[in-house]
């Protein structure tokens, strides 16, 4: 009797065992499945959240490309009639400032009477665009007008008392206007050189001409005969 309990209660041990091992398998197995499942569906996700992402950089890549390119173009345009502005202004300076005068020319006053709106339509467009250049660009083209315009006057001013027949006002008048000529001479330009060569660089002609100097042509092999 004794050992028949003995033989049921360790057959039932085993089968216990065996289905207690069997639930393990297979909770194992299922588990198994669903972390390869969660795996595979977190990957799937990842890949189109990444690819969501590359697609939002991408557009705000491109429509910071087409702001600059759109900056670019103004400052551009700004440039360009900044310096037909600068040119006539100079024009009329150094025609003021002439110490050859032709037969047939305007006179000094309607020189000057130029001078003053060629003046005038250039500080006022440049103080209109400072915002498109940086402030060491708007101090050199400060420069080069404070120079032209601050002779030009004097030499005006005594032009005017000249004609008055003031005493000293002719001698006043002739230092005035040959220092007004050489201004134009000898100071402005080195001035004007360095307003040019930062308009070149901020139009991307310095690059392009550095880039050319680089890369020279390759001579031509001459024929053989």
């Amino acid at each position: 009797m004794t050992e028949e309990v003995i033989k049921f209660l360790g057959g039932t041990a085993i089968a216990v065992a065996a289905i207690g091992w069997l639930v393990r398998s297979l909770i194992g197995h299922f588990l198994s499945k669903d972390v390869e499942s969660f795996k595979q569906r977190l990957q799937s996700e990842s890949t189109v959240e990444l690819e969501r992402l590359r697609h939002s950089l991408r557009l705000i890549a491109s429509e910071h490309e087409k702001q600059i390119h759109l900056l670019h173009e103004r400052r551009a345009e700004v440039i360009a009639e900044l310096y037909e502005r600068l040119k006539e202004f100079m024009g009329a300076a150094g025609s003021f400032a002439s110490l050859v005068e032709w037969k047939g020319e305007p006179t000094k006053e309607e020189k000057a009477a130029k001078l003053a709106d060629k003046a005038f339509e250039f500080h006022h467009y440049f103080q209109a665009k400072r915002i498109f250049f940086s402030e060491d660009i708007c101090a050199k083209v400060d420069t080069v007008f404070q120079e032209v315009h601050a002779a030009s006057m004097k030499y005006r001013v005594w032009l005017a008392h000249s004609k008055d027949g003031g005493g000293g006002a002719y001698e006043k008048m002739d230092e005035a206007w040959t220092e007004a000529w050489n201004t134009m001479k000898d100071k402005v330009p080195p001035l004007v050189a360095a307003v040019e060569a930062e308009f070149r660089s901020l139009l991307g002609v310095s690059k392009i001409e550095k880039e050319k100097s680089n890369h020279p042509m390759q001579p031509t092999a001459a024929s053989g005969g």
